[in-house]
């Protein structure tokens, strides 16, 4: 079987809903654009699903979609429709108080993602969690909310890319993308919370934790920055 990508998505403000795409650009921090804004409170803690260190949990989140207009800027668009820009003050109002949108870098050097530049994950593990939960169809990608998802047959081969070299699409005079693998991906209650198409699900999270380790796709970092379209081929070096 010929690895090709056939999943893209960007997640313009941290645990908020985000966009598909043919075709993403990366650079060193990974798919441009991706979780570079996030809600930050007073105390300086990062809007989440979860609490944390680092993070304070803000119920909702998931119900809201985050793009970019032409002008590079996030806009949100809350569940009744209202848009929201970075500098609006409905966003304390929706949010809690202090609550602000912010660019990465803007309040301190700390990075909005978890734990590396880019997320992947193969199609059969996510057909091999689908059926360790009973049920007759893959579990959504959405609830995992990677950035690359790999065409794959053998469920988990993504975590022996740990170590390796990656390379992603390239070919007729383009530079492809390369990632290293870095390490598996521990899933937080994120997965379990109900987002628009999806409800409540607490056995994603169950399921991953006696199965796997809570464990399920990897993280990468980049090598070589490039573009990348769906299509692509994969490569494991």
């Amino acid at each position: 079987m010929t690895l090709k990508v056939v999943g893209l998505s960007r997640f313009p403000v941290k645990s908020m809903l985000g966009e598909e795409h043919d075709r993403l650009e990366f650079d060193a921090q990974g798919a441009v654009g991706d979780r570079r804004w996030a809600l930050r409170d007073a105390a300086g803690k990062l809007g989440s699903g979860k609490n944390t260190r680092r993070f304070r949990r803000v119920p909702g989140l998931l119900e809201h979609y985050a793009a970019y207009d032409g002008d590079g800027l996030p806009v949100i668009t809350a569940p009744d429709g209202a848009t929201l820009r970075p500098g609006d003050p409905r966003i304390p109002e929706r949010f809690g108080d202090g609550v602000e949108l912010v660019r990465e870098g803007e309040k301190g050097p700390e990075s909005h993602k978890d734990a590396s530049a880019v997320s992947l994950i193969g199609t059969a593990s996510l057909r091999a969690l689908g059926d360790l939960l009973g049920d007759a169809d893959p579990v959504d990608v959405r609830r995992l909310r990677k950035n690359i998802v790999v065409e794959t047959d053998e469920p988990w081969i993504e975590e022996s890319w740990v170590g390796r070299e990656i390379v992603l699409g390239g070919g007729r005079g383009t530079e492809p993308l390369r990632l290293r693998g870095i390490k598996r991906v521990t899933r937080c209650v994120m997965v379990t919370q109900a987002q628009p198409g999806l409800p409540v699900d607490n056995r994603v999270l169950k399921t991953l934790t006696a199965a796997r380790d809570m464990c399920i796709g990897i993280h990468t970092d980049v090598v070589t920055p490039a573009p990348l379209a769906l299509g692509g081929t994969v490569a494991v070096r």
